[in-house]
């Protein structure tokens, strides 16, 4: 592969990872009844109306959002953040395979939560490649 079309496809992965991301934003700033008829519409159940489950709802949408805003950032000069980029990557799948590994047990969530960790070595792994396709600045 050309270091160019590595580049451009880094840049898309990064862009649109970063887009799907940053639209956590969303459930971030919604009405709690909001996250709660979703919650029941997929099947999990009533979610507690506790002040720390809303408290967490939020706080994990904000750093989604604030992930998300990170991404699109990296993307704007891969070579620059070559360093970065690969941190970020290697901490995510990192998280994503712990966490999945953890938590997929769990009754119902347990597909949520493999789903969740699938996604992040589809946009993780492709970047890692891409940057060894990178021509050295």
């Amino acid at each position: 592969m050309k270091p160019e079309t590595a580049e451009k496809l880094l840049v898309w992965i990064l862009r649109a990872a970063g887009v799907v991301c940053a639209l956590a934003v969303l459930p971030m700033l919604m009405p709690i009844a909001w996250a709660q008829s979703i919650h029941a519409a997929i099947g999990l159940g009533e979610l507690p109306g506790e002040p720390i489950v809303e408290y967490l709802v939020r706080g994990m949408s904000a750093m989604c959002a604030l992930y998300g805003g990170l991404l699109i950032l990296l993307a704007s000069d891969v070579h620059r953040y070559h360093r970065v980029i690969t941190y970020q990557a290697v901490a995510i799948l990192t998280a994503a395979t712990c966490g999945t590994l953890l938590m997929f047990r769990l009754p119902v969530l347990g597909n949520y939560i493999l789903l969740d960790g699938i996604s992040c070595w589809f946009y993780c792994v492709p970047t890692l490649w891409l940057q060894t396709r990178l021509t050295k600045e």
